[in-house]
């Protein structure tokens, strides 16, 4: 394969630390290829850096036409609205130019939004799944419900890549940490419920862009939160560092990159019971799964935690990184987009 045509979202250019995961995802397989020597060309397709949503589309599409003639296969890496918006007019120009294809669909709830879909939402995305040559999702689950549309469906999971390497094992320090958007679904009012129970010598920190108007710094000091802000991508793992165990009470996620993250580097998880999560935790074993909106589940698990049960999940969650790691699921990827390396 001479050359591959990538779609994806990357850097917001306005707001870097508005950067989320899947930008994260992306611009790190664009790294694993370049490791590899790999040819690829690049579309971005993250709305906020053109005018608006559509001149965003039309931008895409002509240099979709313009770039396509020259790649021998076309990815697309989706989110729901480029997979809705992009997908079917990526797989109709792509056949006109008989390119091979695949979709990489991001976050864990696709299931969820196809059967919640009208008649022709539900048309557009049997369209594309089943005429993409490949396509990957995030998880196991979502592989099993759409494999229905096409047999060549995989998992391809969340990654990271281990940029740390620990000189020693981890102790335990009561340091807790969460990071994530600061809105109401990442379960943060759990958190400022409990954060003035913890005992004195406890840390929780909090950091992300405030999403909800409801939060700032005030209503975090009057509820014994330490607010630490934004980060950028690149300052995650280093603050991860800083502490023992990442907490994560959300409502709703997919495979959560802050966890995979967290496991790089030999920190446990306290998470909530959602079925993307519960593929990546394992209770008691690498961190600690907690029932969605129960604060008094997510201050035990955190009181539950002492030197000897951290050692354990210290070892179990550096262990739990493997499958997450970049570089294998970047080698499978092109395996099965047929690229020989």
């Amino acid at each position: 394969m001479s050359k591959i045509l990538l779609l994806g979202a990357l850097t917001n250019k306005h707001d870097p630390s508005k950067t989320g995961g899947v930008v994260v995802l992306f611009e790190l397989l664009m790294k694993e290829l370049e490791v590899r020597n790999i040819n690829f060309e690049v579309i971005d397709t993250l709305v906020e850096n053109y005018q608006n949503s559509l001149v965003a589309l039309l931008s895409v599409i002509l240099q979709l036409i313009k770039k396509i003639h020259k790649c021998e296969h076309v990815s697309l890496q989706a989110t729901t609205n480029s997979f809705i918006f992009i997908g079917p007019i990526m797989v109709i120009i792509a056949k006109l130019f008989s390119k091979t294809t695949s979709m990489r669909k991001f976050a864990g709830d696709f299931d969820k939004v196809y059967e919640k879909s009208g008649f022709i939402k539900k048309y557009l995305i049997r369209f594309v799944l089943k005429n993409t040559n490949v396509n990957f999702f995030e998880t196991k689950y979502l592989v099993d419900y759409f494999t229905k549309f096409n047999s060549h469906t995989y998992w391809m999971p969340n990654v990271r890549e281990r940029t740390l390497t620990m000189s020693a094992p981890r102790t335990f320090h009561k340091r807790f940490i969460f990071i994530g958007t600061i809105n109401p679904e990442k379960g943060i009012d759990e958190i400022c419920s409990i954060a003035e129970r913890l005992d004195s010598d406890f840390v929780l920190d909090i950091y992300g862009p405030i999403l909800d108007t409801k939060y700032n710094n005030t209503y975090f000091q009057e509820h014994g939160v330490n607010y630490k802000g934004a980060l950028v991508a690149s300052d995650v793992i280093h603050t991860l560092n800083r502490y023992d165990v990442m907490i994560l009470p959300s409502y709703r996620e997919g495979y959560p990159g802050v966890i995979i993250e967290a496991f790089s580097l030999g920190i446990p998880v306290i998470a909530t019971k959602l079925e993307g999560i519960m593929e990546m935790v394992q209770n008691q074993s690498n961190g600690i799964l907690i029932d969605v909106k129960n604060s008094e589940q997510l201050l035990d698990a955190m009181e539950s935690i002492n030197d000897e049960k951290y050692k354990t999940l210290h070892e179990n969650a550096m262990k739990s990184f493997d499958m997450f790691d970049s570089s294998k699921q970047t080698s499978l990827f092109l395996e099965r987009i047929g690229c020989e390396l």
